[in-house]
């Protein structure tokens, strides 16, 4: 049974439909060849992404901005229950992986843990996201509640782009 959705003040939480099965949707998060044709937002592009996905593997990519500015951001994976929910927790980094912060936003949380669960539904897949600050301080949690527009935002369009890869050829 997959988790349920974290209702603490400070965790956002959303809910996409894909018209796809759960296991195409599984198969487009685990491998990194497919992960990068839908992560990168709208004009960037991916410059590097390297994947380990098992338990404490990690995500490690960066991301050419329209305006030239490269960012990097990793993803260390905690659980992993294919193909039904992957926990982790995402940092922006630097090439080599270490921690640094958001570079417009100084009171990011550095650590956010996310819980995406997969649930086969009539016609698909249901992605259900819940993310978190943890080791963060009071100014940091609000800094994270400040963002949940942002968030919204950015991750219906990156299910969006999810939706896209799925239609298209494998």
């Amino acid at each position: 049974m997959p988790p349920s959705i974290d209702s603490r003040p400070a965790s956002f939480a959303q809910t996409h439909r894909l018209a796809a099965p759960r296991d195409a949707v599984w198969a487009a998060l685990s491998q990194a060849d497919r992960l990068a044709r839908w992560w990168p937002p709208a004009g960037a592009r991916l410059t590097h992404a390297s994947l380990a996905f098992h338990l404490g593997g990690r995500f490690l990519y960066a991301t050419q901005l329209p305006d030239g500015q490269t960012v990097w951001g990793r993803g260390v994976f905690r659980d992993i229950m294919a193909p039904e929910c992957v926990v982790f927790v995402a940092s922006f980094s630097d090439a080599d992986g270490g921690v640094r912060r958001h570079p417009g936003r100084p009171l990011w949380p550095r650590y956010v843990h996310h819980t995406l669960a997969l649930v086969e539904v009539a016609g698909g897949t249901e992605l259900r996201l819940c993310a978190r600050p943890v080791h963060a301080t009071a100014a940091e949690v609000r800094a994270f509640e400040d963002g949940h527009a942002c968030l919204q935002r950015g991750f219906a369009e990156a299910w969006a782009r999810l939706d896209a890869h799925l239609a298209g050829p494998a």
